[in-house]
């Protein structure tokens, strides 16, 4: 093989390497993250436009000091570009002796790209080292990004009021911020 055929060759390599390499990588958040999580919850959430729920999009983000309490436990991780901008996250809290995810949001942008599944997958390996054995979040039952996406990934719903009080309180806390119970549900998955 020539020259000029090796170098045609490298670059067919590096050209499949590049549209095969994902865009992200995972890792722990940083307290500089933090600032930039604010607006990738509200790409995140344009998408809830499509299912008539704009009220999620005026409604709060994941407070700041909850982010770096989060931080601080390890229960953080982002989702980054190449530059290392934050482009998704994925934290969470013991609730119960469960770990129970606070927020996970994709930017708009970048849903539908396996940043999400990366994100739970990332988590799920970090947080069954620390011991959890369970993981719970509250979500939309019928959506197809919501409780639809997490009965993909093995998620199954459960009783609320078996789940313990501190669960109880959450669901209470989401009915007092506006959400229709009736299409909420708690789902669990063991790992």
């Amino acid at each position: 093989m020539d020259g000029l055929s090796l170098l045609a060759l490298a670059a067919e390599t590096v050209q499949r390497y590049e549209k095969s390499a994902p865009d992200f990588t995972i890792r722990r958040a940083r307290y500089t993250d933090v600032p930039q999580l604010g607006p990738v919850e509200r790409s995140a959430a344009e998408l809830f436009r499509s299912a008539n729920l704009d009220f999620l999009l005026d409604g709060p983000t994941v407070d700041q000091t909850f982010l770096v309490a989060m931080i601080n436990a390890n229960h953080l991780w982002v989702a980054v570009d190449r530059m290392d901008d934050p482009i998704g996250f994925v934290g969470g809290e013991n609730i119960e002796g469960n770990f129970h995810i606070v927020e996970i949001s994709v930017a708009r942008l970048f849903q539908g790209k396996g940043v999400g599944r990366a994100l739970m997958t990332h988590m799920i390996e970090d947080i069954r080292q620390e011991g959890y054995n369970a993981i719970t979040l509250t979500t939309y039952r019928d959506l197809d990004w919501n409780g639809r996406w997490y009965t993909r990934m093995g998620f199954l719903e459960m009783d609320v009021e078996s789940m313990g009080p501190d669960y109880w309180k959450i669901w209470q806390i989401e009915a007092r911020h506006g959400f229709n119970m009736a299409s909420r549900c708690l789902m669990r998955k063991i790992i």
